[in-house]
């Protein structure tokens, strides 16, 4: 600040010399206003010729900067001030002194230092009111997740956390928690379901089988060998029922380290070509009309969640059914559907249908676990999908959505096999 004081004060003085010099820091001397500076201009003999000091400093002969204590007018008294200030020769050898008072200084200093205290305090105050609400509403939510937590493992699987509608983080992490708590609810009620029907599966055939043992063992006569293959039957049926379950098993803990770029198309394409038999012994007309459809997956689970459908189409959709395959990509999402034009389910019945060892009436009797679409539901829900049941007017439409790998074209093929 000083060295913008002298910078104008030589302007002046370039101007108009000392006389022009002179008056201005006489008028600013008279001025009156409260100031922290100091002026002074000097004569080659260091006379005092304009500015607040009486007389010039002995100390301060020398150019540059100095700091002295000085007599300076202060309502009406004179008080001494320190001061630093510089002094400038002039073209005709006098001297300029520019100075500030070294109190003014220090007031400012004083000042900073102040308001800096009052800063950090405050500061600290918001920060520790702040830290103390977000501490509290922590503690409230933490203590809101262990009671609904308990409440949960007591057996309210119906436990949820409450969530305020500001999306903000507790909400997002209630979410999570609910959704966990939804997971774990819809799993123990398919096993209270699975447990139930498992039952009843076993019961049956192990039954009859145990019946025909005792049956065979009364009689005296040599074992009829329809009696060997009804039992052989019953027992295929129930390593089939053990068979399913274990691949379900497997199917619900995949990990992501078996996932893969597999084209869901090709795995259609197979799966029509490995049942063209089946169909053509059947009377039956199966086509396949595939588009490329990329997604990331385990290539066997996709091929047997097909095949389920495929399997499903021809056994319940009646004689000389028409069954249809088809894949396709369409806004990031790849959708097969398998078709039928038979008998149909009825719409109340197509979440019982999904459920595990749940037989509708109407199949009650052909041959099967009642896990077919169990598996095809876990499947697509372990690859990130769903399964969803349609009426295809007439007959089933039995739809797998799944998430497609970015960037995966689409040229449509078709494969048909008729009888």
């Amino acid at each position: 600040m000083v060295g913008a004081e002298i910078t104008g004060l030589a302007d002046r003085y370039n101007a108009g010399g000392v006389f022009e010099l002179k008056r201005f820091v006489d008028a600013r001397a008279q001025s009156g206003e409260p100031r922290d500076f100091v002026y002074a201009v000097a004569d080659p003999r260091f006379k005092v010729i304009a500015g607040d000091l009486s007389s010039w400093p002995r100390d301060m002969r020398h150019d540059g900067w100095n700091r002295v204590t000085v007599p300076l007018q202060s309502g009406g008294k004179t008080v001494e001030h320190d001061i630093e200030a510089r002094i400038v020769r002039l073209n005709d050898s006098g001297r300029l002194l520019v100075g500030h008072l070294a109190s003014g200084r220090a007031r400012l200093r004083e000042r900073f230092i102040e308001t800096l205290i009052w800063s950090i305090g405050l500061t600290a105050l918001i920060g520790l009111g702040l830290g103390w609400l977000i501490s509290r509403r922590a503690l409230r939510f933490v203590g809101r997740v262990s009671d609904t937590g308990e409440r949960f493992l007591a057996g309210g699987l119906d436990e949820r956390l409450p969530t305020t509608g500001r999306g903000d983080e507790y909400d997002r992490l209630a979410e999570t928690v609910n959704a966990c708590f939804s997971e774990v609810e819809r799993m123990v009620a398919s096993l209270r379901a699975a447990t139930d029907g498992l039952a009843h599966d076993l019961k049956t055939p192990i039954t009859r089988i145990k019946a025909r043992i005792e049956l065979a063992t009364l009689r005296e006569a040599p074992i009829d060998p329809s009696i060997l293959l009804e039992t052989s039957h019953d027992l295929d049926a129930l390593l089939k029922l053990i068979n399913d379950l274990l691949g379900l098993a497997r199917t619900e803990a995949l990990t992501a380290e078996a996932f893969e770029r597999v084209d869901l198309a090709e795995v259609a394409k197979e799966a029509v070509n490995l049942y063209e038999p089946v169909a053509e012994s059947e009377g039956c007309r199966l086509v396949g009309h595939t588009q490329p459809a990329v997604v990331e997956g385990v290539r066997p689970l996709l091929m047997q969640a097909v095949v389920n459908l495929i399997d499903n189409a021809l056994k319940y959709g009646g004689a000389a059914a028409n069954v249809g395959v088809w894949t396709e990509t369409c806004n990031g999402r790849v959708i097969l559907s398998v078709t039928d034009d038979g008998p149909g389910i009825d719409q109340d019945d197509y979440k019982r249908a999904v459920a595990r060892l749940t037989r509708l009436d109407a199949s009650r009797t052909t041959p099967g676990s009642g896990l077919g679409l169990s598996i095809v539901s876990a499947v697509a829900r372990a690859h990130g999908g769903t399964l969803s049941l349609h009426d295809n007017r007439p007959g089933l439409k039995v739809i797998i959505n799944l998430p497609a790998v970015a960037g995966s074209g689409a040229t449509p093929t078709a494969q048909t096999a008729a009888v």
